[in-house]
This record gives C-alpha cells, sequence and structure tokens, in this order.
C-alpha cells in the first residue's frame, strides 16, 4: 500500500503525540499480528482497519487538513493501543517477499482477510432498509455506509420498530458513542423521551440525541450532520417546561393536603443523681415539671436532632451534646450507670462543666452541692512499729463522708454521693469502703510516703522526723551542630536530665521521662540510718511545658534527643526561650550558643547628611561602638540587621544596642526617626523635615550648616492676601489655613488639610484656588488650566453650592456621567471639574492623561487603601498641584496616612514596607510622634480646641448614630405597633382618646433609641449605638483631661452610662432625684483634678447648678421641647465659664429623635416654655404624629 510523502510525515507525527503506554502497547500489537486488515477507502485520506484484542475492533484513520484523526469501538475509544497497531501498519511499506508472493505481513493474515471479506459480503445482505433515516445519512454523506455505520442504523431503527413501549437507560446506553463516560447507569430505569411517540425513525432518533445531549454523552460524528435539534426544540421545550410545572405542583400539593408538623417547643435538661444511676430528665415548656427521659421520648428527641429540627435550650445543650447518641433498645444512652465505663466517662466530662446550679440535681429536684471543702485522707498510726497504718477517707471536719456512688479520676479526683459531689485526693490507695489498712514496712519507705506526700496527707510527727527532702535538678544542654557529616545546614541538639544524689539519672523523651543508663555508672545510696529520702521533683514539673515554646523543636529516635533546625530567627527565639525558663533548670550551652546571653555590642549615635536632591538629603548612621575587635564589615552587617542577632565567624552571635538616653530618643522622635530603625542604608529626608532644634544633638556644625542654608532659602513664610474674587470674611484660623496651602505651592509640595469637621476646609481650598488662578507659577495665558476635585457622590453638590457662594467667579462644571471624550472640552469651558470616586474608577485611564492645574481629593480616607483601584487611579492623576481634605487622616490604621501622602507628596514617608516597619511597631511609644515629625512640613490640622478662640462661645453640633442587630429588631417591631395603632384614628378627636397609648409608644421608641435595657431589662448587655458613640466621644475627652456633663432623662440610663464609665475607670459623679447633698456634690466636681464626668439627670440637675469647670455637654436623649435642653447647656455656659462650651446633642439616625429635631423647629412657638415634656406632647397633632411615625 503506497503512502504519500507527507500522509507518512504527518502519520510519524501522530504517532509520537500518542503517550508512551498506548505506543508501546501498540507496537507490540503489530509485532505479533494482531493487524488483521486495513483496507484503503481514499488512498491519503481515509483508512478502515480490524485489530484483535480481547475481540476484534474496528479503527478508522482519517487524513484531512495535515493531520490524522483517529477512532476505535474500544472502550478507551481515541488515541488508543489498536489505533496506534494500525497506524504502525499503515506506515509499513509494501515490501515483496523472497519468492514474489504477497508482503509479509499481509501473508501472515490471508485466512483473516478472507473471512473478513465473506462478513463484508454478508454484511451487504443485511443493508439496512429504506427510512427517512437512511435517506437523511446517505444524502448527507454522498457515499456508501460502512458497517459499522449500517450496524449503529440497523439498531436505530429496530428499537423505533418495537414501538411505543418503556424505553430504558439500557437502550439509550447502546445508541452511544464509543468512549463515552457514564456517570450513574441504572439499567432498568425508564427514560421520557418525547411528548408522544415519534411517527418515524428520523425523528425517533432527533429524541434520542436530544436525551443524549442533556446527559453531555456522546453519539457517532457520522450522525452530527443530520442531527438537527430544531425541528424538535419548540416540541421539547414546551414539553419540558409542562412537566416542571406538573412536579412543582405535585411538591407543593403536599403542604396543601398535609396537616402542620406539631412544635416541639425548646428542649430543657438536667442531670438528676439516683443511687444507681445518674439519668437525664426533660420538659418542653418552661412551666412544667422535669420528667425522666424514657425511651420513646428520647428516639424522638434524638430523630428530631439529627433533621435539624430540635430547638435545645443554651443551658442545656453542654448536657445534650456530651449524652445524646444514636437509639437504640440497647444504648439506653440518657441513663449513665455507675458500673458503665463508657457511662463513667461521660458522667466524668459532665461533672466537671460550668453548668447552671440547676442542671445538676438530687433525685428530688434540689442542686447538687459542691463543697469548698475537699475530702481529704485521715491517716492513723499502727500501735506497734510492725502494725497497720490505717488511712480513711473524711471530710474537712473529720465525719465520714456519704455513701459514695462513683469516684471519677482527674484532678482533682470527685467523688459523687446522691446529695454532694466531693473533690479530694487520688482514690488509687482507697477502697470501695473508703477505708485502708498499710502495713507499717511498706508505708515507712521512700515510695509510700511520697504516696502520701501526692496525696497532701500530713505525715504523722515520728515519721517527718524521718524524711529528708532532696531536689531534683533539671539540666539542657544544648550543643551546635550537622545533623550528619558532610552536611551544612547545622541544627541545635537539647538534651534534657534530672539527676539528685541517689537517684538514677532520668532523660526527657517524647513519651516522658524515662532512665538513661549509663554504662560503668553506680548509683550512691541516699538512705540510711532510718532516713527516707524524698525526691522534691518540682524543677520536672515544667516539661514538657516549656519546650513547646520552641515551635521547630522535634523528637528524633535517631540519633536520639531533641532537635531545633537553625534558621533566620532561631537565635532571636532561643534567646527569648532562656531568659524565660524557670530559674530553678539549668542550662548549659556550647561555646557559640553561649553568645546569645552575652550583653549587646554597645554603639554610640550620631548623624551624617549627604545632599541628594534639590530639598532632600540622604540621611546615614555614623556609629562608634564599645568593641573594638569588629570590623568595618561586621559593624555593617550589625547595623543592617537593625537590632538582630548576626552570626559573625568565629565570634558567635552578637547584636547591637544603641546607647540612646530617654530623652535621646526623645529628641530622635523630633526629627521622626528610631534607634531601631538606623541601618547601614541612608533615610532621605526633605530639609523641613530636618529644621528642627533636635539635630544640634546628632549632626556636625557643618551639616547643620546645610540644612539651614537650604531652609532659609525656602519660602516658609508666605502670607499673601485674600483674593479679591472671594466673597466672604474668613476666620483666623481660616486665613492660616489658606496660607498654609500658598507656602506648599511656592516650594513645590503637596499636603494635607486635615482641620476638623465643620472648620471650613472648602472655603480655605477655594481661596487658594483662586490666589492659584490669579497668581501661576509660569505666567501666561496657557498655563491657567483647570482643576479638578474628586469627592463623594453626596458632597458634589455641596461643592458647586460653596463655589457659587463664596468665589462666583470660578466656572463649575459637575460630572453627570457624560462620555469621557467629553473630558477636554470640559476643561476649556470650566475652571474646575468635579467628580465622584465612582467615576474617577471609571475614567481613570481618559482622566490620566490629562494635565490639571490642580488635583484635589475631599474625604481622602477613601484612598486609605493604598491597594485599591481608587488610589490607584488617584496616584495616576496629572496635576501641577496636589492637595487632599480629610478630617481623619487617620481612621483605623497609620497606612491611612502613608496612602494619602503617597499621592498628595509621594516619597515623604518612604516605601509601604519601610513605612510599615517603622511606623507600627506596637512596642515603640514614640510612633505616633516620629510620624508626626515626618509630616509635619505637609499637613496642617486644627481641631476645634485648637481654634477656639476663633469660634463663638457656644457651638453645637448634632452627632448621629445608627442602630444595628438587636436594638434596630426591638426598634422596628415597636414602631410597626405604633402604626397599626396610628391607622384607625382618623381625627384629632380619636386621638384624644388614645393619646396616652400612643405617647406610651413614642416613649417606648425613644428609650430603644437610648438602650434596649429601658425596655427589657434582660437586654442589659445588648449592644447600644448611642453607648458606643458616647464611649468614643469621651475616650479622647479624658485623655486630654476634660470635665463632661453628660446629660439623660432617663434614670435608668444613667445607671448603664455610669456601669460603663466604671469600666473605663473615669472619675465621676452621679446626681439623680435620691441624691443627696447636691451642693457638696457640685463642690467636689467644681474643684476635682484633672477629668471627670458628672452624669445628671435632667429633672434634678437642669436648673438651678452651676457646673462651669465643664466645658462639654453631651445630650444623650432629646428632649420634645429645645427650652429644656438650653437650660442643660447652660448648666456650663453662664457667668464664670472662661472655655467655648462645645455641645453634642446624641441622635438615631432616621429614627423618632430625628424627627423630633425638625417638629421642635416646626413647633418654635414653644421654644420659650419650660414647663417641661407634658406641655410640648399636648400640642401634638394627629398629623405630628403622622410624621414622626412615617418613613
Amino acid at each position: 500500500m503506497v503512502v504519500q510523502k507527507d500522509t507518512l510525515e504527518g502519520i510519524q507525527r501522530f504517532l509520537n503525540s500518542l503517550g508512551f503506554q498506548s505506543l508501546d502497547r501498540g507496537r507490540r500489537y503489530f509485532s505479533r499480528g494482531s493487524v488483521l486488515e486495513l483496507d484503503c477507502v481514499d488512498p491519503d485520506h481515509l483508512y478502515f482497519a480490524s485489530v484483535r484484542g480481547e475481540r476484534v475492533y474496528d479503527v478508522q484513520l482519517e487524513f484531512a487538513n495535515g493531520k490524522w484523526e483517529a477512532d476505535c469501538s474500544c472502550p478507551v475509544g481515541v488515541r488508543c493501543k489498536h489505533i496506534a497497531a494500525a497506524m504502525m501498519a499503515l506506515e509499513e511499506p509494501e515490501s515483496e517477499s523472497d519468492n514474489g508472493g504477497p508482503p509479509v505481513w499481509d501473508r501472515k493474515r490471508i485466512a483473516a482477510v478472507m473471512r473478513n471479506r465473506w462478513q463484508k459480503v454478508r454484511a451487504a445482505a443485511l443493508k439496512p432498509p429504506p427510512s427517512p433515516l437512511l435517506n437523511k445519512v446517505v444524502a448527507h454523506l454522498g457515499r456508501d455506509l460502512r458497517p459499522r455505520e449500517v450496524a449503529f442504523l440497523r439498531a436505530v431503527q429496530s428499537s423505533f420498530a418495537k414501538g411505543a413501549r418503556p424505553f430504558t437507560e439500557s437502550d439509550l446506553r447502546a445508541m452511544a458513542g464509543p468512549g463515552t463516560a457514564f456517570n450513574s447507569f441504572n439499567t432498568w430505569n425508564v427514560v421520557d423521551l418525547w411528548p408522544t411517540f415519534p411517527a418515524d425513525d428520523f425523528y425517533f432518533w432527533l429524541f434520542v440525541a436530544w436525551e443524549l445531549r442533556r446527559r453531555n454523552w456522546s453519539y457517532p460524528r457520522f450522525m452530527h450532520g443530520v442531527t438537527d435539534f430544531s425541528l424538535i426544540e419548540p416540541t421539547m421545550k414546551t414539553w419540558e417546561r409542562q412537566k416542571e410545572i406538573e412536579r412543582w405542583k405535585n411538591w407543593f400539593q403536599r403542604f396543601e393536603s398535609s396537616p402542620p408538623d406539631p412544635e416541639p417547643g425548646i428542649l430543657q435538661l438536667r442531670l438528676a443523681v439516683c443511687a444507681e444511676e445518674a439519668r437525664l430528665q426533660w420538659r418542653s415548656e418552661p412551666t412544667a415539671p422535669f420528667a425522666d427521659l424514657k425511651p420513646a421520648q428520647a428516639g424522638k428527641w434524638a430523630d428530631l436532632f439529627r433533621q435539624g429540627a430540635l430547638a435545645v435550650e443554651p443551658d442545656s445543650f453542654p448536657l445534650w451534646s456530651a449524652v445524646c447518641g444514636t437509639w437504640s433498645y440497647d444504648n439506653a444512652w440518657w441513663l449513665l450507670r455507675y458500673a458503665n465505663g463508657t457511662a463513667l466517662l461521660i458522667l466524668n466530662r459532665l461533672l466537671r462543666m460550668p453548668l447552671a446550679p440547676d442542671r445538676v440535681v438530687t433525685a428530688d429536684g434540689r442542686p447538687l452541692a459542691r463543697p469548698a471543702e475537699p475530702l481529704r485522707i485521715d491517716l492513723r498510726p499502727p500501735k506497734d512499729p510492725d502494725g497497720d497504718y490505717e488511712i480513711a477517707l473524711v471530710t474537712a471536719s473529720g465525719a465520714p463522708p456519704p455513701k459514695i456512688l462513683c469516684r471519677l479520676p482527674g484532678r482533682p479526683t470527685l467523688y459523687l454521693t446522691e446529695e454532694v459531689l466531693f473533690a479530694g485526693p487520688p482514690a488509687d490507695m482507697l477502697e470501695a469502703d473508703a477505708r485502708r489498712t498499710i502495713p507499717a514496712p511498706a508505708l515507712e519507705t521512700a515510695g509510700g510516703l511520697s504516696a502520701l506526700r501526692a496525696a497532701a496527707v500530713p505525715l504523722p510527727e515520728h515519721l517527718a522526723r524521718r524524711v529528708r527532702t532532696v531536689p531534683v535538678r533539671v539540666t539542657i544542654s544544648c550543643e551546635l551542630k550537622s545533623f550528619s557529616h558532610g552536611q551544612k545546614k547545622e541544627e541545635i541538639f537539647l538534651s534534657v536530665d534530672a539527676h539528685a544524689p541517689g537517684m538514677n539519672l532520668e532523660t526527657l523523651a517524647a513519651s516522658g521521662w524515662r532512665e538513661k543508663r549509663i554504662n560503668g555508672a553506680k548509683k550512691t545510696p541516699a538512705s540510711g540510718n532510718g532516713i527516707v529520702v524524698l525526691y522534691d521533683r518540682t524543677a520536672q514539673k515544667h516539661f514538657p511545658r516549656v519546650l513547646e515554646s520552641l515551635a521547630d523543636l522535634k523528637w528524633q529516635d535517631y540519633p536520639t534527643g531533641w532537635r531545633l533546625r537553625l534558621a533566620k530567627k532561631t537565635p532571636e527565639l532561643l534567646a527569648a526561650w532562656l531568659r524565660s525558663l524557670p530559674p530553678d533548670i539549668e542550662v548549659r550551652l556550647d561555646r557559640e550558643l553561649s553568645t546569645l546571653r552575652d550583653e549587646p555590642v554597645s554603639g554610640t549615635v550620631s548623624l551624617e547628611v549627604d545632599e541628594a536632591s534639590i530639598d532632600w538629603f540622604d540621611l546615614k548612621v555614623a556609629l562608634d561602638v564599645s568593641d573594638s575587635t569588629l570590623t568595618e564589615e561586621e559593624l555593617k552587617l550589625l547595623l543592617k540587621a537593625r537590632g538582630g542577632y548576626v552570626r559573625l565567624g568565629g565570634k558567635g552571635w552578637r547584636r547591637l544596642a544603641f546607647n540612646v538616653t530617654p530623652e535621646d530618643d526623645e529628641q530622635l522622635a523630633r526629627l521622626g526617626l528610631s534607634p531601631h530603625d538606623f541601618s547601614a542604608e541612608p533615610q532621605r529626608f526633605h530639609v523641613l523635615q530636618l529644621a528642627d532644634e533636635a539635630t544640634k544633638k546628632f549632626l556636625a556644625p557643618e551639616h547643620l550648616e546645610k540644612i539651614h542654608r537650604r531652609v532659609s532659602e525656602l519660602k516658609t513664610r508666605v502670607m499673601p492676601s485674600l483674593p479679591a474674587s472671594i466673597r466672604a470674611e474668613m476666620r483666623p484660623y481660616q486665613t492660616e489655613g489658606f496660607h498654609f496651602l500658598a507656602y506648599l505651592t511656592s516650594n513645590r509640595f503637596g499636603g494635607v488639610l486635615a482641620d476638623d469637621m465643620g472648620l471650613g476646609k472648602t472655603l480655605q481650598t477655594l481661596a487658594w484656588l483662586a490666589w492659584l488662578r490669579e497668581n501661576p507659577p509660569r505666567p501666561g495665558p496657557e498655563t491657567v488650566g483647570a482643576s479638578l476635585v474628586v469627592c463623594p457622590k453626596s458632597v458634589m453638590d455641596n461643592w458647586r453650592v460653596e463655589v457659587e457662594r463664596f468665589c462666583p467667579s470660578l466656572r463649575v462644571r459637575l460630572w453627570r456621567g457624560e462620555p469621557s471624550l467629553e473630558l477636554s472640552a470640559a476643561r476649556q469651558t470650566a475652571d474646575l471639574v468635579i467628580i465622584n470616586y465612582a467615576q474617577l474608577r471609571l475614567l481613570s485611564p481618559e482622566l490620566a492623561d490629562l494635565p490639571w492645574l490642580a488635583v484635589i481629593l475631599d474625604e481622602a480616607q477613601y484612598i486609605k487603601n493604598p491597594d485599591s483601584q481608587t488610589a490607584q487611579a488617584a496616584r495616576a492623576l496629572q496635576g501641577e498641584h496636589r492637595l487632599t481634605l480629610t478630617g481623619t487622616p487617620i481612621e483605623n490604621r497609620l497606612l491611612d496616612l502613608w496612602s494619602i501622602l503617597s499621592f498628595a507628596m509621594p516619597g515623604a514617608l518612604g516605601t509601604r514596607s519601610l513605612f510599615l516597619r517603622r511606623f507600627s511597631a506596637k512596642n515603640d511609644p514614640l510612633a505616633r510622634r516620629r510620624i508626626a515629625a515626618r509630616v509635619r512640613p505637609f499637613l496642617l490640622r486644627r481641631t476645634k480646641a485648637q481654634v477656639a478662640k476663633d469660634l463663638p462661645d457656644r457651638v453645637e453640633e448634632d452627632l448621629f448614630c445608627e442602630m444595628d442587630g438587636q436594638q434596630e429588631t426591638l426598634y422596628r417591631a415597636e414602631l410597626k405597633r405604633a402604626r397599626q395603632l396610628l391607622l384607625q384614628l382618623k381625627t384629632n378627636a380619636e386621638l384624644n382618646k388614645e393619646r396616652f397609648h400612643i405617647l406610651t409608644s413614642l416613649l417606648r421608641l425613644r428609650q430603644i433609641c437610648c438602650h434596649p435595657a429601658l425596655v427589657d431589662a434582660k437586654l442589659r448587655l445588648a449592644e447600644a449605638a448611642k453607648l458606643s458613640a458616647l464611649e468614643d466621644l469621651l475616650e479622647p475627652l479624658m485623655e486630654e483631661g476634660h470635665k463632661v456633663l453628660v446629660f439623660s432623662q432617663f434614670v435608668t440610663m444613667l445607671d448603664l452610662l455610669r456601669e460603663t464609665v466604671n469600666k473605663h475607670e473615669w472619675p465621676h459623679f452621679y446626681l439623680a432625684g435620691s441624691t443627696e447633698n447636691r451642693g457638696e456634690l457640685v463642690e467636689k466636681f467644681q474643684s476635682a483634678e484633672g477629668q471627670a464626668v458628672f452624669l445628671i439627670s435632667l429633672k434634678t440637675g437642669g436648673f438651678g447648678l452651676n457646673l462651669t469647670a465643664a466645658s462639654y455637654v453631651v445630650l444623650f436623649d432629646p428632649w420634645w421641647n429645645p427650652a429644656v435642653e438650653k437650660q442643660a447647656i447652660d448648666r456650663t455656659h453662664r457667668i464664670g465659664q472662661v472655655s467655648k462650651v462645645m455641645a453634642y446633642r446624641l441622635l438615631i439616625r432616621g429614627s423618632i429623635e430625628e424627627k423630633m429635631r425638625a417638629l421642635q423647629r416646626q413647633k418654635a412657638q414653644l421654644a420659650d416654655d419650660v414647663l417641661g415634656e407634658e406641655r410640648f406632647s399636648e400640642s401634638l397633632t394627629l398629623e405630628d404624629l403622622q410624621f414622626l411615625f412615617a418613613e
């Protein structure tokens, strides 16, 4: 058989692509003549072969588009050994035999070829009869059918001819293609294929193929071209939809016809101690009596638990989880019999749990007593030297204990009686009757006396005189060596030995202490002359616990010992471990490891600076150490380690500690430096970061001169006039803020304006923008471009309003989601483009290509995560000037500030990893001071207290909180009830009849806003939003030493507040209706030193008090009448007050409290009425109440 060259090359590529196993087995099949027949259907394109394996398999080889494809009728189907053998037969050239006969390999199979030809003739006689399916297949293929194709079509026709019978999965599998993976298969499962039986075999096949496709089963490739699913798709989708509807109807019908499942209730359990066993008792209603658990009920509860339908009371769950098992008549798991070892294990575990007292009871239901005094062993000496000692178990008073039902081993041993659960000594020495006799010669030995000591039994005087206690010493030996010869990796080998005179040497292994046998060693007797030696093994009790802190320490059997892998951090860990060991443990270290105990190398610090670029200097550490043996290279290694251990050749491990006094540390902190950060690598500083008096201590005069010269060149005092285009009278601190921004611009800095909320950051920024446009850095008509503001979506309109109010000459463009192509045009028609952070992310590629005069990030905490898309998009913006505005530069972590500065002033705080290492150290109390020094030239922050002179005498602010969890659920439920009541009222007359109930609901809603415990005392520990907000508010005020008045109209709320204040250990005073000596209390508050909180009831302290020592007031809950709130604030805002009074009103957002504030403004006619809430509430109309209860 002649094959063209490119076809032969394709055969080689195909064979090379087969796996080794298929190729090797195929070669063996070919060599032993398993290829029975090789027929050429289409020269160089299509061949059929028959290959004998477990049976004769048909192989089809097809060459198309420059590559071979093949499939086989064997279970593997593709890339199998039969295909490999057929390919090798096709590849072999036809060589003639010596006598000119047929090819050698063909001659061997002549009989098989003749038999196959006969089978072909027979198959031709069995051609499938004409049918729609046959006609479509032949028309599509355009050729005669092959034997396998004929066989497949006859199978389909045969199955169709059987008519509308049950079609099984076995029938379906017979029509699947070779190599199909049957994930699930059940021969006799009936398959629903069609709504009605098909009219001909073609549509029969389409329905079968639809199911094959649904199951991801394959079918023969030659059938793909005639399988047009669009012919039956509408019918199948309609039918499948009908079946789905019917399935759901049948499923839902169960709910319509079935009675509801009975409520099992909440299972409560207790354990009753009886004479023969401890048994579980149960009830499902709180008022019902407990009853013994019976087999049927136990089975029911166990089944419900397995089904997830059992609700178990929390106090009962430990009992249930410890005892419950699979129910059976042979396994009464609810009975814990004292004679059953498994039951005793469960009982032992239960009685050691911290269960509520009423969960373990006596047979008559009383809580099982647990006396504090344990049982003890009473030892009575013998009457003569060779007699017997008598030991007995007695109570603390010496009386015999009640009958002991069982002993439960542990620490301590528990002794259970019908009325009492005792702790007591180990039970090994006692028999069932709690009394025993021991021969004196046996007890008066080292072992006997040790047993008495373990049971805490006092020794009689005649025995105590004979006892000599010898302490057992424990030694840990550590040696550094390679695990085996020739290895470079080193490990630390530890051995732990215990020894004492007269005692065999013991060593600690993974299984515990064991004797260590030493050849030739002789035990020295420690006892004699009537003396009994007892060994004090206290030092051994530390083990193996003290070894557990060495996480990588492992025990190995050969060579025997403990082994610790030497890693990078091992020296620090080992040194800390050595310091933590108890003093009664001796440690022996080899020469190199012993250096871990040496004092660190002491170094004196001085600094050097080199000018790196304009305004930037590299700061280096110049080190002078006490150890003159260290080389310069070794000093660099010690510096680089930043206080960590460094292994120096021949000198062991050393570490460097700077000789820095607390005063030096303070001075370094003013420069933003820490001794822990000193290394051989220079640190980069801006010149203004070094412009502090603290540099004099560490810098040489010539370096100081460099710094001062460059600082003098900077324009640190930029004080321009307010631009004429600003329509506002700025307060002094706002003018200073404007000057700060101008200073940043003049020195080519970016920066952060971090004033408290409400101090006018927007106005200061607008003044700066106006000045920037009037004084461009490079004068010219084309240099003054547009500026970009990025802010939260909620304040975009506020920016527009502020610009129109304070700087109307600025043209503003709010971006409303227009196409990005309009950005360039917007820069030409607007001076200020305002977008939100979501738009920043969406427009990032286009925005990054545009230059801006200034880029301003408002509420810059939005970029606090440096890895976020928002932060990355912000850093990509191009701005001549960069400014960030935020009232909270640090929300959760110091990295927030680094992320903000990385936009405003890149490089000012170094790299992210370096920043985290320097300023997030938990053990560095000066970390925040150091970072403050680093950011000082680029950040301005003023609090309300700092600018108090520029503020009004009295500032009031509403602080909103949001409920969640249990508090919100309780509030929503009460609000729903109130709305249902209000919906029934149509007129004010009807309202007056129900006013009491309505006002009661209003009161409950206000109480829930304060704390859920005001309406349900059981919720005392529930979360309360206002309470958390008050803690956050008071904490900084207490740290700064302020006095604060906290008002509430609810005395119960004041009690809850007092608990919170006590938890924080803040000094406080309390004034309610029951308080006596009010004048003395007020005088103490006024004269008290430092911080304090005064908790005051409205009715008691709203009038007649002079509390000018406080400058902060917190109105914890609002009143209907604003005049009452004014009276409370006036307790401190009166003659004699020298500070600005800051009043905070805590409100729950979206609640009745927020509506009350709005209603107060509407009811302004009652603002001067101070008669109380009753008068105000009486004025509420039906419309007012509908407003209060509305969404």
